[in-house]
C-alpha cells in the first residue's frame, strides 16, 4: 500500500525534497511558484475558523503552529506543525482550528 497522503491536499514539509544547495546547511523547499507572491500568516483562535470560500487562485500553506483541519466540500483532513496544504482554484474549502492554541498558517 502506497502513502497514505499521496492523494491528498495536505503533505508533510519534510516529504518535499530540498533542492540543489546553494549553501551549505541551509534548504530550501520549493513549494509552488507565482510572479505575485504575498507571503502571509493566518492565526486562527481555538474552536474558530476561516469562512468557507473559494477563490481564483490556488494556493499552499505551511502549517506553523497548532492543529486543525482542512475543510473541503467532501471530507476534512488533519492538519499539524509542518503540514503543507494545497488548494486548487475554485475548491470550496476552510481552516478549523480544533486545538487549544492558535493555529498558524503561512501562506506564500
Amino acid at each position: 500500500m502506497g502513502d497514505p497522503r499521496a492523494a491528498r491536499n495536505v503533505r508533510r514539509l519534510r516529504d518535499i525534497a530540498p533542492g540543489p544547495a546553494e549553501v551549505p546547511g541551509v534548504e530550501v523547499r520549493q513549494l509552488t511558484q507565482a510572479d505575485h507572491v504575498a507571503l502571509k500568516v493566518i492565526e486562527v483562535e481555538p474552536g474558530r475558523s476561516t469562512p468557507f470560500h473559494t477563490h481564483a487562485h490556488g494556493h499552499e500553506a505551511v502549517i506553523v503552529s497548532g492543529v486543525g483541519a482542512l475543510r473541503l466540500e467532501d471530507r476534512e483532513e488533519a492538519l499539524e506543525p509542518g503540514d503543507v496544504l494545497s488548494v486548487d482554484p475554485d475548491e470550496p474549502h476552510a481552516v478549523v482550528n480544533r486545538g487549544s492554541a492558535v493555529l498558524a498558517v503561512r501562506l506564500p
